[in-house]
């Protein structure tokens, strides 16, 4: 791929990583005010935990966009070989990290749900961590 194509395409993802979300919900949601204009309670550390979630969840997001794209990169790749061996090694090789990352960024994802499931759980038996902080008070 030419240079300039590759500084392009790097300056979009760069400038769409960056660029915030202004369609989405505030990101921490504790000690504002309500919708009515009454306070809400202050942070609490469950706060915290779901805060770092949705940080989470926006990277691996685009994650799954960027294994998406190197995906079809890869067929693009071995499509466009002409029969070259090393362009089609090339393809396979790229297909195949690919799919080893997007394995593990659903390994991310569920691991982080399963967690944050577990800190969070209004279950007792759950060994939630806002039950646990709880009984030290």
């Amino acid at each position: 791929m030419k240079p300039k194509i590759k500084i392009i395409l790097a300056s979009f993802f760069l400038a769409v990583l960056l660029t915030a979300n202004f369609a989405s919900a505030q990101l921490i949601t504790c000690g504002g005010r309500n919708p009515d204009g009454s306070a809400q309670t202050g942070c609490q550390l469950v706060d915290m935990v779901f805060t770092v979630e949705r940080i989470i969840n926006y990277l691996l997001a685009w994650a799954w966009l960027v294994s998406i794209f190197f995906i079809l990169w890869a067929g693009w790749e071995m499509m466009n070989s002409g029969g070259n061996q090393e362009r089609i090694t090339v393809g396979k090789d790229t297909f195949k990290h690919a799919i080893i990352g997007f394995f593990l960024i659903m390994s991310a994802y569920l691991l982080v749900n399963v967690i944050v499931g577990l800190l969070t759980s209004t279950n007792p038996g759950a060994g939630a961590l806002d039950n646990i902080l709880k009984n030290i008070r």
